[in-house]
């Protein structure tokens, strides 16, 4: 596992540990860490949405980090071989990843030397070169077999990956973990959308443990509850 060469401008919410924001982070991660408690399996976690731009990286991003702060040891993965956010915003100068190891070597033995530490408890996973058939990659026994190669090694495993609605590559990961957390987008997500996305998850055979409602409003009468504590 490496070090990264920069902490810059990551995307982690770096507000005050009692404010708001970092409180409601903190309650989806609790919350979350409470539904996984009623699963036999709960170390890979897939975090998907119905539509791309509705928040699912920042959101993983930052419950990562603060089951990270609660001494978890968390691996992050970048499984959205079309548009890797995740990979771009944490490691935008790093080129080897998952894909080096699994495609261009032909095996996994590597894939410990594709991890990047980003900080206490905190590692990252990202795509390293994207390959021209994504589902093609993560549909082979290779594959399963890397996930299998890095589940003793971490608490938690959580996936970013492309929307299910969108993408077949988010429904056949489905079937690969232990539960699936779904990123909503207050007045964007339309109910369609979220119940044809669930199907899919369904369909999966994944149980879903969660919901995030992103981009909520909340008056400062809501907030000053939480500056009472």
């Amino acid at each position: 596992m490496m070090e990264t060469r920069s902490r810059k401008k990551l995307p982690f919410f770096d507000g005050e540990s009692k404010s708001f924001e970092a409180e409601k982070i903190r309650s989806i991660q609790v919350n979350m860490q409470f539904s996984l408690l009623t699963q036999e399996n709960h170390k890979k976690i897939m975090f998907t949405s119905a539509n791309k731009g509705e928040g699912k990286t920042f959101c993983i991003i930052n419950i990562a980090k603060e089951a990270a702060n609660q001494g978890k040891k968390v691996l992050l993965m970048d499984l959205d071989l079309h548009h890797p956010r995740l990979s771009q915003s944490l490691l935008p100068k790093e080129r080897k990843g998952l894909m080096n190891a699994v495609v261009k070597e032909g095996n996994n033995k590597s894939i410990h030397d594709s991890i990047y530490k980003m900080d206490e408890n905190l590692y990252v996973l990202p795509t390293g070169v994207l390959p021209p058939n994504p589902l093609g990659i993560i549909s082979s026994p290779i594959f399963a077999e890397t996930l299998d190669l890095l589940e003793p090694k971490f608490d938690h495993i959580f996936i970013d990956t492309p929307p299910v609605r969108v993408l077949s590559d988010g429904r056949v990961i489905a079937s690969l973990c232990d539960g699936v957390v779904m990123i909503i987008r207050n007045g964007v997500t339309k109910l369609y959308e979220v119940e044809e996305a669930k199907d899919y998850i369904d369909k999966a055979g994944t149980p879903l443990i969660g919901a995030i409602l992103n981009g909520s409003k909340y008056s400062e009468k809501d907030k000053k509850v939480y500056a009472y504590y």
